[in-house]
């Protein structure tokens, strides 16, 4: 698994310089997005994709034609032709994510992945994003999903940073502290 993700961040960094200097990082970000939907929604084209008999030339052609369909600019119909040709379709997912928070870097921004017992609102999640800001030092973007397994409250991680303000871990500390004294 660590070699895919340092494999992705390779390919990623790749596309991401190239993007720079074109001046396309939004678009290329966002073109390879696509592509990854219509490669995740087609079951057959995965398939056909994972295949280690079929010749990287026609993986690549292949994948070009849906980059070409879906209207992507050169630049990223040439990355994903490559990536096919080099049979890493299967690290294509991890790529995206990876150009992901090269883009956010560049931008001064990080992801918070948020779990809340309920829905957070609108309001509630600009509260969130400031208070993660003032600790990471950058801009926050909020990634809210609801957790039923929680009791109340929220878990935050930004990288490897985990906020745990929830019920169950204030019960966890409490109890901690209750057994040593």
């Amino acid at each position: 698994m660590r070699q895919q993700e340092a494999t992705a961040r390779r390919y990623a960094k790749a596309l991401f310089g190239v993007a720079r200097e074109a001046g396309r990082l939004e678009a290329a970000g966002d073109e390879l997005a696509r592509v990854l939907e219509v490669l995740a929604a087609e079951r057959r084209l995965q398939e056909f994709l994972s295949r280690p008999w079929i010749k990287g030339a026609t993986k690549k052609s292949v994948t070009l034609g849906v980059a070409e369909q879906l209207g992507c600019s050169p630049l990223v119909r040439d990355f994903v032709g490559l990536v096919a040709q080099r049979g890493r379709t299967d690290h294509l997912a991890e790529m995206a994510r990876a150009y992901g928070k090269l883009l956010d870097a560049e931008r001064g921004q990080v992801r918070a992945q948020v779990r809340s017992a309920v829905a957070l609102g609108e309001a509630e999640r600009r509260q969130l994003a400031a208070r993660l800001a003032r600790i990471a030092g950058k801009e926050v973007l909020v990634e809210a999903r609801v957790d039923t397994s929680l009791l109340g409250g929220f878990v935050a991680q930004i990288g490897s940073l985990v906020v745990d303000g929830s019920l169950d871990g204030q019960l966890a500390r409490l109890r901690e502290r209750l057994v040593r004294g």
